[in-house]
C-alpha cells in the first residue's frame, strides 16, 4: 500500500534541490520578491522601471544559471568555478537588460524574447558538452525535462486553485478581509518559488554513473506522433508543394506570409523528427522510417520558395527586425537540412546548438537584427532624400518614406535621421527633441501618408485626431469656469448641472440639420463647427487616421461668455471641395464674463 510522502521526506527533497541548485533557488526567490514589489507601484512611479528590468533579469539569469550548473555538474568541476562563471555571465545579462529604455519598445522585448529562447535551448545541451555524446541519453534527458515542465505546471495550477478557493471560503464564511492582492501574491509565490523548486528537483542527473539515463519511449507519444502529427505535416507539405508548383507554372510572385507558413511547417516537422527519432528505424514503424528518410529532401524545394519570398521583400523594402529573423531562420534551416543530408550519422543535438548560436548571433553587435535593420532603413531614407533633390516624390514614394520615418523614429529616435536629412530637420530638432512622424515628414517637406492611405481617396475624405502625448502635462485654464465634451452622435443636456456665484447653469447642445448650437440657460450660441472645419487647413483632406500633434482650438465670444472649443477628433467626406463633417468629439470650455 502506497504512503503519502512524509514532511521529513519533502524537506529532505527541498534541501537536496537547494544544495544542488543554490543560485537558481536564490534567483527564483529574488524574482518573486521583485514581482510582488512591482505590483505595489503605481504606473507613474519612477522606481517601477527598475523592478521591471530586475524581474526580466531574474527570469533570464535563472535559465542561464541552470545551464552553467548542468555543464559543471556533468564535468565534475569545483563548485567555486561554477558560481564564479554564473555570476560573471549573469552580470552580462543584467547589464544587457538594464541597457533597455525605461519604457521598453517592441524591438527590446524582441531581443529579450530571443535571448530567453537561446538560453532555454542552452539548457537542453549544456550538460552534454563536457562528456562523450550519447544520442539516447540526450533524447531521454530532454524528454524528462519537458515532462517535468508539464508536471510542474500542473502541480502549481492545482495548488494555486486549492489555496485560492480556501482563502475565498474563509472570506465568505468567516467574513475575514484578506489583503486585496493576496491572490496575486500567492500566484507569484507558487509560480516563482514552488514551481521552480519542484521543477529543479526533477532535473535529471547527467553525471550519475550508478543510475545512468536510459531510453524510455512513451507509447502515447508514439501514437500521437504517428497518427496525428505526421499526417498533418504531410498534408501541409502537399499544400505548400502544390502552391510552389502553381507559382512556377503561372510565373507569379509568392505572397509575403508564405515565409511564415514554410517556417512554421519546417520547424514543426523538425520537432516531429526529434520526437520519433529513437524509434524511427525499428521494425513495424514504416511510416516513421519513411518520414525520417525523406523529410529533409522534401524541404529543399520549400527552402527555395522561402528564400525567394523573403529576399524579394528585403530587396523592395530593406531589412526590418521581422525580415531579419525570417532570413536568419531560413539560413539556419538550410544549414540543418545540409547537415542531416551530408552526415551519415547526424547528431540531433546539432539542432538546438545551431539554433542557440543563431539566436545569440542576432542579439548584439554589427550583425544583430537591431544594427542591420537600422542601417538598412537609414540607407533607404538617405536615398529618398537624394531622390527628392532631382524629382518630386510620388504618392507611393511618400507613403514608403513615411513608413521608413515611422520605423526609425519609433525604434531609434529622431536623432539618427539628422545627418541624412541635409539640415532640413535642424529647426525642428531645436524646437522639439521628440517629434512624431507627422512633424518629421512636414519638416522634410512631405505629407505623412500611412499604410491605410489610398491615392484615389485623397480628395474624398478628411480626418483629424489629436493625441496629447504628455500625460503629465498641466493645462492652464485661467479665464474659464467649467468644461464638458460634446459628441456628434450624442446630445448634451444638463439641467442645473453647476452653480457659480449663486447662479445655476443649465446646458443644452444638440446636433441640428446643418450645424450645432450651444444653449446656456436662455442664451443660444451658434458654434458654427462646419464653417470652422472648412476654413481650417489643419483638417487635412486625406483619408488619414493617424494621430496628429497639432491642437486645433476655436474661440467664440459674446457679451456673456468666452467659449473655447478644442477638437479631439473630426472626420467626414469631401464633396465639391467642401468638407461635410460626419463625426466629431470636442472639448468645450466656458468662461463667464464678470
Amino acid at each position: 500500500m502506497s504512503k503519502l510522502p512524509s514532511l521529513q521526506n519533502v524537506l529532505n527533497a527541498i534541501q537536496k534541490t537547494v544544495l544542488r541548485f543554490p543560485l537558481e533557488t536564490i534567483t527564483a526567490i529574488l524574482g518573486t520578491i521583485f514581482a510582488i514589489i512591482l505590483n505595489e507601484f503605481d504606473y507613474s512611479n519612477p522606481k517601477k522601471h527598475f523592478f521591471e528590468k530586475a524581474l526580466l533579469s531574474s527570469s533570464l539569469c535563472l535559465v542561464l544559471f541552470l545551464s552553467v550548473s548542468l555543464f559543471f555538474l556533468s564535468s565534475n568541476k569545483k563548485n567555486i568555478l561554477r558560481f564564479i562563471t554564473s555570476l560573471i555571465l549573469g552580470s552580462l545579462v543584467v547589464a544587457f537588460v538594464f541597457s533597455f529604455r525605461d519604457r521598453m519598445i517592441d524591438t527590446e522585448f524582441q531581443q529579450f524574447f530571443v535571448l530567453n529562447i537561446a538560453l532555454h535551448l542552452l539548457v537542453s545541451f549544456a550538460g552534454f558538452l563536457p562528456k562523450k555524446y550519447n544520442q539516447e541519453e540526450f533524447w531521454e534527458f530532454n524528454k524528462q525535462l519537458f515532462l517535468r515542465i508539464l508536471t510542474s505546471g500542473l502541480y502549481s495550477f492545482v495548488l494555486y486553485c486549492g489555496l485560492a478557493l480556501a482563502i475565498l471560503a474563509v472570506e465568505k464564511l468567516f467574513k475575514f478581509d484578506f489583503y486585496d492582492n493576496i491572490y496575486l501574491y500567492i500566484f507569484f509565490i507558487i509560480g516563482g518559488i514552488f514551481n521552480t523548486i519542484f521543477f529543479l528537483n526533477g532535473v535529471p542527473e547527467i553525471d550519475n554513473h550508478e543510475v545512468p539515463l536510459q531510453l524510455n519511449y512513451p507509447k502515447g507519444l508514439k501514437n500521437f506522433t504517428q497518427y496525428v502529427l505526421l499526417p498533418l505535416i504531410s498534408l501541409y507539405l502537399v499544400i505548400l508543394i502544390c502552391y510552389e508548383a502553381k507559382i512556377l507554372i503561372t510565373l507569379s510572385l509568392p505572397v509575403g506570409w508564405v515565409s511564415y507558413l514554410v517556417l512554421a511547417f519546417a520547424i514543426t516537422g523538425i520537432l516531429s523528427f526529434l520526437l520519433v527519432h529513437p524509434i524511427a528505424n525499428e521494425s513495424g514503424n514504416l511510416w516513421m522510417r519513411t518520414f525520417s528518410r525523406w523529410f529533409y529532401f522534401l524541404l529543399i524545394p520549400l527552402l527555395g520558395l522561402l528564400f525567394w519570398a523573403i529576399l524579394y521583400r528585403i530587396n523592395l523594402y530593406g531589412f526590418t527586425h521581422e525580415r531579419y529573423y525570417v532570413l536568419l531562420l531560413s539560413t539556419w534551416l538550410a544549414v540543418v537540412v545540409a547537415y542531416f543530408l551530408i552526415q551519415k550519422h547526424p547528431k540531433i543535438k546539432f539542432i538546438p546548438i545551431s539554433m542557440c548560436i543563431a539566436g545569440l548571433f542576432s542579439i548584439a553587435g554589427p550583425q544583430s537584427a537591431n544594427s542591420v535593420s537600422k542601417y538598412s532603413q537609414l540607407s533607404r531614407f538617405e536615398s529618398y532624400m537624394q531622390k527628392d533633390k532631382k524629382t518630386k516624390l510620388t504618392f507611393e514614394e511618400e507613403q514608403e518614406l513615411s513608413s521608413i520615418v515611422y520605423f526609425l523614429e519609433r525604434n531609434y529616435g529622431f536623432e539618427v535621421m539628422l545627418p541624412y536629412a541635409d539640415k532640413k530637420l535642424d529647426a525642428l530638432y531645436k524646437k522639439d527633441k521628440d517629434p512624431d512622424s507627422h512633424q518629421i515628414m512636414e519638416s522634410l517637406g512631405f505629407e505623412y501618408r500611412s499604410e491605410y492611405d489610398r491615392k484615389d481617396d485623397l480628395n474624398d475624405s478628411f480626418s483629424y485626431y489629436f493625441y496629447e502625448r504628455n500625460d503629465n502635462a498641466v493645462e492652464n485654464i485661467h479665464g474659464y469656469d467649467f468644461s464638458f465634451t460634446i459628441h456628434s452622435s450624442i446630445s448634451f443636456d444638463c439641467k442645473d448641472c453647476i452653480t457659480i456665484g449663486n447662479t445655476p447653469y443649465s446646458i443644452l447642445s444638440q446636433q441640428q440639420k446643418y450645424d450645432r448650437n450651444l444653449q446656456i440657460n436662455e442664451d443660444i450660441i451658434p458654434l458654427k463647427i462646419n464653417d470652422f472645419v472648412n476654413s481650417n487647413s489643419a483638417f487635412k483632406s486625406r483619408n488619414n487616421y493617424d494621430n496628429s500633434a497639432v491642437k486645433i482650438n476655436q474661440k467664440i465670444e459674446n457679451s456673456k461668455y468666452n467659449i473655447l472649443l478644442t477638437y479631439i477628433s473630426a472626420n467626414g467626406k469631401i464633396e465639391n471641395n467642401k468638407k461635410i463633417l460626419e463625426n466629431y468629439q470636442i472639448k468645450v470650455m466656458i468662461g463667464i464674463k464678470k
